[in-house]
Parts: structure tokens; sequence; C-alpha cells
């Protein structure tokens, strides 16, 4: 391993409020070689191994959950959409909101 790889808690703001100081596990990026032995000889490759955070505590000041701090700080976070979001989004898609209604009455009329 090339580097210091340090260690060690942080503060870092909230991605969401801002306002507040959330505390960190850092552990600093660094340099990593791997070697491959073959028969022809051995070749070493090196390569970066990027910053991780670990979240230790929820924001005192928004409330947010150390899990949805934890993917905003990985880049992977999905804001939670309220049901009528999803029933605008299903609407503008043209998907049914009434599943099976019709159906079973026009079975019924064929069955006479």
């Amino acid at each position: 391993m090339v580097g210091l790889a340090r260690r060690g808690e942080i503060e870092l703001d909230c991605p969401f409020c801002g306002k507040a100081k959330v505390k960190v596990f850092h552990k600093e990026g660094y340099m990593q070689a791997r070697t491959s032995r073959i028969s022809a000889g051995a070749k070493t490759k090196r390569f970066a191994v990027p910053d991780y955070y670990e979240v230790l505590e929820d924001c005192s000041s928004c409330g947010a959950k150390r899990k949805d701090i934890q993917a905003s700080f990985q880049g992977n976070y999905k804001k939670k959409m309220s049901h009528e979001e999803w029933i605008e989004i299903l609407r503008k898609r043209g998907l049914p909101l009434v599943l099976g209604s019709t159906q079973k009455s026009s079975i019924k009329k064929r069955d006479k």
C-alpha cells in the first residue's frame, strides 16, 4: 500500500439541511499495488482505493436518518415519493388506476 490511509472521526455538514454537523468515520483513499505471478514473471498493477465514509449518527437539526445521509454521501440517494406523486406519475403514463372493475361486469353479462 502506498499512502498513509488515515482514519478517524470527523464532523461534516448535513447534506440535506446544511445547518447541523454529522459525525462521520472517514478513511482516506490510497494507492494499492496488486501483484500477479505467472511462469513468465510477475506484474504489479497499482490502483486507487477511494475515500470511505460511514455515518455514525442522525442529523439533529432536520431529523435525516443515518441511512439516508450515507446514501447521499455515496451518491445513490433517491427521494421518497408520496402516494399522490405516484398516482400522478401513473396517470401521466396512461396506466389504469382502478383495476378489474369493468371486466367483471362484462363477464357477468355474457354468462346470462
